[in-house]
């Protein structure tokens, strides 16, 4: 029997509208206040909704079908695909293919750099599946959170300079076992991707490929990574891997990134100077093409530009450098550092969505 709009409609968007799902409902709709609390009675009586607090103070949540909260000693026996075989995996088994490789792939990554890099002493996991949506968070009690374990490795002066780093890839601590593609590509999967560490919240949103750098009400030791995908979510792991790879042949060689300029901005400092510009290139010497994604950049400084569009490709000729998403003045001054010459602003490529 087909669902009812307004209840597939309170379905795919109560987890953005707890609080006033049925006002967005009625606006929606035309309905009256009424008609939409029937379709919320139904929901709750169907057991895919649970309506809590009363009155003013109410708000809706999808209902859980799994609640999973797992918590391991982290020991060098601590095996990332004995966990995921035993507690995670499982739960996946019914979801299409796309959705359950994403998923582990995901769990297995962070795992892994959990047990090899966070030297923490406890690990929990919780696994949260309802109508919707998978979400998985691990959390570690690490003494140093990830943001100060990589700024520390690198000699980076600030911890918010790691979250750049982290979105570039090929960032690890220990390159010679890793190669840091894990956290790169997880966070990219996911419909929404959150780091929480050292009073910092990195999120990407696959969604518009929005990234946000900001303080964390969340200060406790260690790190928490989370992750969220739709259980109809269409992108796949080969998909997006692809989108990474410069490479025509059916090999996926990660040779190509994409970097949000928008992180290299420390307290939303203009970005003017070439000391910043070298903060944005640290290690795309690595890569074969580095993509710069200006979206939310409203102007940057000419030294700036020179620096990235001049300096380094002429020092670093085996690297193209490709801006994308340039507001008109951000155009001007790298126009102005290149000549006019060699830089072309691509169309977007469905990262976002790789099939």
């Amino acid at each position: 029997m087909q669902q009812s709009p307004v209840r597939r409609y309170i379905l795919n968007n109560l987890t953005q509208h707890q609080k006033d799902i049925v006002r967005a409902a009625v606006r929606k709709f035309g309905l009256s206040r009424q008609a939409v609390l029937r379709h919320m009675k139904v929901l709750i009586l169907d057991g895919r909704v649970e309506a809590h607090g009363k009155t003013r103070d109410r708000y809706y949540v999808l209902k859980p079908l799994v609640n999973e909260l797992l918590e391991f000693q982290i020991t060098p026996d601590l095996s990332e695909d004995v966990v995921g075989r035993n507690h995670i995996y499982p739960h996946l088994k019914n979801f299409s293919e796309n959705v359950r490789e994403i998923c582990e792939y995901g769990f297995s990554q962070i795992m892994n750099n959990v047990i090899a890099h966070s030297g923490g002493k406890e690990c929990k996991i919780r696994l949260l599946i309802n109508d919707q949506s998978i979400s998985m968070r691990i959390r570690d009690d690490g003494r140093k959170g990830i943001f100060s374990r990589v700024a520390s490795h690198y000699g980076l002066d600030d911890p918010r300079c790691a979250a750049l780093e982290l979105s570039k890839g090929k960032v690890s601590t220990d390159l010679k076992h890793h190669t840091g593609e894990g956290i790169f590509f997880a966070m990219r999967l996911f419909d929404r991707a959150t780091i929480r560490s050292n009073g910092l919240l990195l999120r990407h949103t696959l969604s518009g490929g929005e990234w946000i750098l900001e303080d964390s009400n969340e200060r406790i030791r260690g790190t928490t990574v989370s992750f969220r995908i739709s259980r109809r979510a269409i992108q796949t792991l080969r998909g997006v891997m692809n989108d990474f790879s410069t490479n025509g042949n059916g090999l996926l060689l990660f040779d190509r990134t994409e970097v949000p300029v928008r992180l290299a901005s420390i307290d939303s400092e203009s970005l003017m100077s070439r000391s910043q510009a070298r903060r944005l290139l640290r290690g795309l010497e690595q890569f074969h093409e580095a993509a710069l994604d200006f979206k939310a950049i409203a102007s940057i400084g000419q030294p700036f530009a020179d620096e990235l569009f001049r300096v380094f490709p002429g020092e670093n000729n085996k690297v193209r450098i490709v801006p994308n998403n340039t507001s008109p003045d951000v155009k001007i001054m790298i126009q102005r550092a290149s000549n006019g010459e060699g830089i072309h602003e691509t169309q977007p490529n469905g990262i976002t969505n790789g099939q």
